[in-house]
């Protein structure tokens, strides 16, 4: 065989190997690249002990699963308390629910923030989400409307516990009801987004028991001022 023949055939293996080496190493790097962008950003948390567990993340799905200690509470005490007022408007969404073997949301001594005007931001509802944690009392967002991803955050916080609440979409008369029951002070979009809202406009009643329909209020001087602060 020529002296020439067999540099070729060395030359045609040896760039054949180098091909699928490098055919192999884009994969792999192609990978590990994938794996960097859909994982977690490597990020030092300051003060953190170097064996404390990592910060998990949480789904969406898992975000809207109530927690086991949840419990239902449409049994507990009788929700027909005398004073009882129904409206043409409930919960905007089944995830408000406390019950949810009948898809009933039951809240004890609610705070009501009445609307002028639809909400479109999570900012013009701060002031009334801060309120209601540090009163500890859940919280009615009445409106004409609510932009879907302020209504996402408001179930969200609802299930998992952190400020309970329901959010209700009515029309004007509704809402003109809800906050004569409730003797709450409508608040329009600019106040709400000046990030302060006055205490005295928020409606306050002994309980609110709604479903997708319809809302039953119980003002609070028909329950005692005691039940009121439970």
């Amino acid at each position: 065989m020529q002296a020439w023949v067999v540099v070729m055939v060395v030359v045609l293996v040896v760039a054949l190997a180098l091909t699928v080496y490098g055919a192999l190493h884009d994969r792999a790097l192609n990978r590990r690249r994938a794996a960097e962008m859909l994982g977690p950003p490597a990020r030092d948390i300051p003060n953190l002990p170097s064996d404390a567990p990592s910060p998990a993340y949480v789904t969406e799905a898992q975000a809207r699963r109530r927690p086991e200690t949840a419990r239902d509470t449409l049994g507990e005490r009788d929700r027909d308390a005398e004073g009882t007022v129904e409206v043409a408007a409930g919960h905007a969404s089944a995830d408000f629910a406390t019950d949810t073997r009948t898809g009933t949301a039951v809240l004890d001594a609610p705070l009501v923030l009445v609307c002028e005007g639809g909400v479109g931001t999570i900012r013009e509802l701060l002031p009334a989400l801060e309120h209601a944690i540090r009163a500890s009392r859940p919280l009615v967002v009445v409106a004409p409307s609510i932009a879907p991803d302020v209504l996402g955050t408001l179930e969200v916080n609802a299930i998992q516990g952190l400020v309970p609440g329901v959010a209700v979409l009515a029309d004007d008369a509704v809402r003109a009801e809800i906050a004569s029951l409730s003797r709450a002070v409508p608040v329009d979009a600019t106040d709400r987004r000046s990030g302060w809202t006055d205490p005295a406009a928020f409606g306050r009643l002994a309980r609110w028991t709604s479903t997708r329909t319809s809302s039953r209020l119980t003002p609070a001087a028909s329950l005692s001022s005691a039940e009121v602060a439970e």
